[in-house]
């Protein structure tokens, strides 16, 4: 019997004026048989020994099934169906066929298919009794639209969960409008695990009821017309709001014909923000006491020690023959303490006064800044014969410079200062003329070292600006005891000043967004390197 062979059909052609038997009437079934989309197969159970059903002998077959199932109606027919597709019992189907003809009633279902001989497929399937012992199947292979299906689903689990797992509180809400168009209500449509936890027990009415119907009279007046206002301009809104103890930021941006929100705990950054002004305001009460100080240093402490050195002066013109050479020693050692302190009162207030003004900063030459520092640093240039160069050759001229002017070259003047006073002398005492040169090269922060980098900002390009002499140096253990505020590694006897100099540098310097690194050895002399942010024009 081929796949044309369907007389279970003829039986059952509706009569308009065409015998059900007709040859006619028996090509159109035929026809409509091998032209279904859908794929039809015919089978009759087998039943055994004890009247029980263990396989079916398929009878038929349209066309349609070599699309679903990969083999021609010839191939099928004749053939018992768990011989040629064994994949039905472990799928169900078989017992979906065995029910059909043991009740008589139509069955549909749509099962996953897999069988040993590599037939591998979903299909949608409708079984119907045709004879007592004759079940008719027509089924499609939708193996494509279930995997398009089972992937949105994926996607959609993906999406869920990842909505679940954030920390935000997210819902959307669907305009409802009314004849004319315009807004009325909203409906939720979707929401978080976190947004559902944030409405607690108001959790089921916002889920099945509109907006107008669970809101409180002070949600009415605050966020309906705004959400009616975010859905027709499309303009998202952004409000911070309390629960109780707890603040949140809520934003709400157009989604559809709907708003979705996003709420975000933000209490412990709130909580942090509220420290973080209490610490700016004690900050500035203590730089409003600093700014005091500075007053005091320049004004009240400066006056006395001013009445001091005059009448030490005093004393040594007028008084001078009436003391012996152990009075004139202490006037003369009074005189020098009140000046020493005169001077650290003045280095504390340029210290002290040291602050990050970026209104201030400006592009300048540092050729010309240094021009002007060695014209101020002639005598003691001239007392020991020094020699500054500036820069390393065309090559590698001395930028021009964005930052405060005024700092910088407090920086600059300090380290200059530093290698003219601690030069070397020769076996008479004389002074070894000093060479200071000081020299630039723009450099990649990757070609930084790597201990520099982590005290700079993320500027990709930094000025390297080195201030190197071959004075009596220091022990490179001590490099960074050089920067504290006091600390000398030279004796007050040998050598004058503050020990404030190279902290001032340094802070100079951190105002800049730089940094700034020093080697030296003991008679080898000492290497300045400053690292500074290059703003690119």
């Amino acid at each position: 019997m081929g796949p044309s062979s369907v007389p279970e059909l003829q039986d059952q052609w509706p009569s308009q004026g065409i015998s059900a038997r007709s040859p006619e009437a028996v090509r159109l079934a035929l026809a409509a048989f091998d032209a279904s989309l859908n794929s039809i197969i015919s089978m009759t159970a087998i039943r055994d020994a004890n009247g029980q059903i263990v396989d079916f002998q398929m009878q038929t077959a349209n066309k349609s099934v070599e699309q679903s199932l990969a083999m021609t109606p010839d191939q099928i027919i004749g053939t018992r169906l768990l011989d040629t597709f064994p994949g039905n019992l472990d799928s169900g189907l078989f017992d979906v066929y065995v029910r059909v003809v043991t009740t008589g009633k139509p069955d549909q279902t749509t099962q996953y298919y897999k069988d040993d001989k590599g037939l591998e497929a979903w299909f949608t399937v409708s079984a119907v009794l045709q004879e007592p012992e004759t079940v008719v199947v027509t089924f499609m292979n939708v193996t494509d639209s279930k995997q398009a299906e089972l992937a949105l689903k994926q996607q959609t689990d993906l999406f869920q969960a990842v909505l679940d797992n954030v920390q935000a509180a997210i819902s959307l809400h669907a305009a409802i409008r009314n004849a004319n168009n315009q807004i009325v209500d909203f409906r939720t449509l979707m929401a978080n695990r976190r947004a559902k936890q944030m409405w607690g027990d108001l959790e089921e009415p916002i889920m099945t009821q509109t907006f107008l119907q669970v809101a409180t009279p002070d949600q009415l007046e605050q966020d309906f017309d705004k959400y009616i206002r975010v859905v027709e301009t499309g303009e998202p809104d952004l409000t911070e709001f309390n629960i109780g103890e707890q603040w949140w930021l809520r934003r709400a941006a157009k989604s559809g014909d709907g708003v979705v929100i996003l709420n975000m705990n933000i209490s412990e950054n709130r909580h942090y923000r509220q420290q973080l002004e209490a610490a700016n305001t004690e900050l500035k009460r203590s730089n409003e006491n600093l700014q005091s100080f500075a007053y005091i240093a320049s004004h009240d402490l400066q006056e006395p020690l001013r009445k001091i050195q005059a009448f030490g002066d005093i004393l040594k013109e007028q008084y001078s023959p009436l003391l012996d050479n152990e009075g004139q020693y202490m006037i003369e050692r009074m005189q020098l303490a009140a000046e020493r302190m005169s001077s650290l009162i003045r280095d504390l207030l340029d210290y002290s006064q040291i602050t990050s003004q970026r209104d201030m900063f400006r592009p300048f030459s540092l050729t010309k800044l240094l021009e002007d520092i060695i014209e101020d640093l002639w005598h003691p240039i001239e007392h020991t014969n020094a020699r500054i160069e500036l820069g390393s050759g065309k090559d590698y001229p001395l930028p021009d410079l964005v930052g405060d002017r005024f700092q910088l070259r407090q920086l600059f003047q300090n380290l200059l200062s530093n290698a003219l006073k601690f030069y070397k002398t020769n076996e008479e005492g004389l002074p070894i003329p000093p060479v200071i040169t000081v020299s630039a090269q723009q450099k990649q922060r990757a070609d930084l070292p790597v201990d520099v980098q982590q005290d700079l900002p993320r500027n990709e390009s930094f000025w390297v600006i080195r201030v190197a002499d071959n004075g009596i140096g220091f022990d490179q253990k001590h490099a960074d005891l050089v920067f504290e505020v006091f600390k000398r590694l030279h004796s007050r006897q040998k050598f004058e000043g503050t020990g404030v100099g190279l902290a001032v540098v340094k802070k100079v310097v951190e105002q800049h967004d730089g940094a700034i690194r020093v080697q030296s050895k003991l008679g080898k002399g000492t290497i300045f390197t400053i690292y500074l942010p290059a703003y690119m024009d």
